[in-house]
This record gives structure tokens, sequence and C-alpha cells, in this order.
């Protein structure tokens, strides 16, 4: 197993790490650090990894289809034990 696929793996056995790497990245995402992620600052941070990988920039409707998805209980914000569920499910992608 090479060194990322380790260091993604002790993220995901470990809760409490893995509750401290979602924070960080959650605290980045919610600009108006309202303790909840709001569609304006999700489409803000897809855009911004789709021009840092070099992808097309999310729709509007992708934007709204995502939020959909990780409103788990349907508030219209992503607050942050959602946004965890976000984070240990791409990391888990990038595992394999």
């Amino acid at each position: 197993m090479s060194a990322p696929h380790q260091d993604i793996q002790k993220i995901l056995d470990d809760e409490d790490l893995l509750a401290q790497v979602s924070e960080k990245m959650f605290n980045a995402v919610d600009a108006d650090h309202s303790g909840s992620i709001e569609k304006k600052e999700l489409k803000t941070a897809m855009r911004t990894i789709a021009r840092q990988v070099g992808i097309d920039l999310p729709t509007d409707e992708q934007v709204n289809e995502a939020l959909i998805q990780l409103d788990i209980d349907g508030s219209g914000n992503i607050d942050l034990i959602e946004f965890k569920e976000l984070i240990r499910q791409l990391l888990e992608a990038l595992k394999s």
C-alpha cells in the first residue's frame, strides 16, 4: 500500500482524526462562519475544486443536486455531521 493510501486509511480508521480533518475543511468552506454550509458556499467550494483539478465548472443544477444529496436532515444547509460523511465518502473513493 502506498503512503497516500496509508494516510487515507489512517484517517478513516480514527474517528477523532476524521472529525478533525472534516472540521478543518468545513471551516474553510463555511465562509460566513455560520456553522452551516449554504448553497452559495457549496457552489464556491465546488468551483474552486473544479478549477484546481482542471474539470468543467459545476452548473447550478449540479450544485443543487449535491446539496440535496448532502443535506440528510432536509434543512437546506450542510452541517458538520453531514459534511463529515461527505469527507468519509471522498476519502473512501480516493483510497480505491
